[in-house]
């Protein structure tokens, strides 16, 4: 007979072994800090309890964070002998989302976790979804208010409130609260150091800011505390980022090699910051045809049906600077009819341009590139990333300029750039540069 226990955060859930409770908890907690061993977590609470319900969700949602097709299949799975509880409690809310996040319909999943948040605000899992489906989205506002209007429900002397703190952060900062984000993430890793989304908000404010100088020196000074994590990649992504606009191109390609792909992960987390990486590395002039070639290879059983626009956009990356360019139009052939409803939103809106933007400047259109990014990155949001990530639409589009050799669209191009981010100056003049531009290109 189930019981009802209440979780380290003060929320109610049902189960019949206090000890899973806290093993779920624990979980839970890795998750929100991108640290320990969540799915491992997670099955040694459903070892302990099969019956409780949350738990089996929570798996659920670590199932679908894969963003792929046997992600879905087996969340699926773990979701048919869920029961819901209490109509309108907190498990039915959760397997509502689970549900529908499964069924394509991320958008509802989200809607689903704001209302189990209008129950207990202190339902940090929901929370963390929520953000985390609002990410997968590209709906900043939303990344930013899911966290506002909860807030307040977690006192600073609260364990727990360094960790809202870092979620927080990382709205703000998408948002352009630059200094808010800062607070707030520096709240977090004060409270715990090793909060690995706390030191993600922090990187995304050095990089929108410019302050290129001071992301490395953080991130290389706070890496023990954090590349342990299976975020760390992506935290190595940033710093190749910053080494690019300090125009240390070959520093970022050793970087690659050492860090961003020294284990040939599968994940798409790890597979979407190493495609990135080497797009950006190849329009700063690099060769990168070899490394583009073992990535794919890597990858090539891992592009199936799409599930998630955003990971098939970074495959076709990989695959056209490998010189596979029929893999590249199947990506394309496949995202034109989608099932997930709002991976299809995402297509139609901005998707379907980027895949064909990229594949154009691949096979030497600079001209159609130019010309379909003009339009698709203003919308480009939709198919979700953060700024930072897809920042490498601004980067291809004068890159495409540059190729085409319109003096015009390039200045007016990296005028923008800079009005936003004064330091990458030097960046954007060696982007112009490699790409057959001109310095003169540049002048008023």
């Amino acid at each position: 007979m189930t019981s009802t226990f209440t979780d380290r955060w003060g929320v109610e859930l049902q189960g019949t072994d206090g000890a899973a409770v806290v093993l779920l908890d624990q979980a839970i907690e890795d998750l929100v800090c991108l640290c320990g061993d969540p799915a491992g977590g997670a099955d040694r609470a459903i070892a302990a309890d099969p019956t409780i319900a949350l738990a089996w969700i929570y798996r659920a949602y670590l199932s679908l964070y894969s963003t792929s097709a046997d992600g879905i299949a087996g969340a699926v799975e773990m979701l048919k002998t869920v029961s819901p509880g209490p109509a309108g409690g907190r498990e039915a809310h959760h397997l509502a989302a689970a549900q529908a996040w499964a069924d394509g319909d991320w958008q509802a999943a989200a809607r689903h976790l704001e209302s189990a948040l209008l129950i207990n605000p202190r339902d940090l899992l929901a929370l963390k979804v929520a953000q985390d489906l609002y990410f997968f989205l590209g709906n900043t506002t939303q990344l930013r208010d899911v966290a506002a209007r909860v807030v307040a429900a977690w006192p600073e002397d609260d364990p727990a409130w360094g960790f809202v703190q870092g979620i927080y952060a990382f709205g703000l900062e998408e948002n352009g609260d630059y200094r808010g984000a800062e607070k707030a993430a520096r709240n977090a890793l004060e409270r715990n150091p090793r909060d690995v989304w706390g030191v993600h908000a922090l990187a995304h404010v050095f990089e929108m800011e410019g302050s290129h100088e001071a992301g490395l020196s953080f991130l290389t000074e706070s890496s023990p505390n954090w590349e342990a994590s299976y975020f760390a990649v992506h935290h190595w992504w940033h710093l190749g980022l910053y080494l690019l606009e300090l125009g240390r191109v070959k520093d970022a390609l050793a970087l690659y090699d050492e860090r961003v792909r020294a284990r040939h992960s599968v994940e798409w987390l790890d597979v979407v910051d190493a495609a990135s990486l080497l797009w950006r590395l190849a329009l700063y002039g690099q060769d990168v045809t070899t490394r583009a070639q073992a990535l794919a290879a890597d990858i090539s059983g891992l592009v199936g049906p799409p599930v998630y626009l955003f990971n098939d956009w970074h495959a076709l990356m990989a695959f056209a600077l490998a010189g596979d360019h029929a893999r590249t139009a199947t990506i394309v052939a496949a995202n034109q009819d989608l099932a997930g409803r709002s991976n299809s939103r995402a297509a139609q809106r901005a998707g379907l341009g980027l895949l064909a933007a990229f594949s154009a400047l691949a096979t030497g259109s600079p001209g159609v590139t130019a010309g379909l990014l003009a339009e698709a990155r203003q919308e480009a949001s939709v198919v979700g990333g953060s700024h930072a990530q897809r920042d490498v639409i601004d980067l291809t589009l004068i890159a495409a300029a540059a190729r085409d050799g319109d003096p015009a669209l390039t200045r007016a191009l990296v005028s923008e750039r800079l009005a936003r981010k004064p330091p990458a100056a030097p960046s954007a003049l060696a982007l112009v540069l490699a790409n057959g531009g001109d310095e003169t290109w540049l002048a008023w």
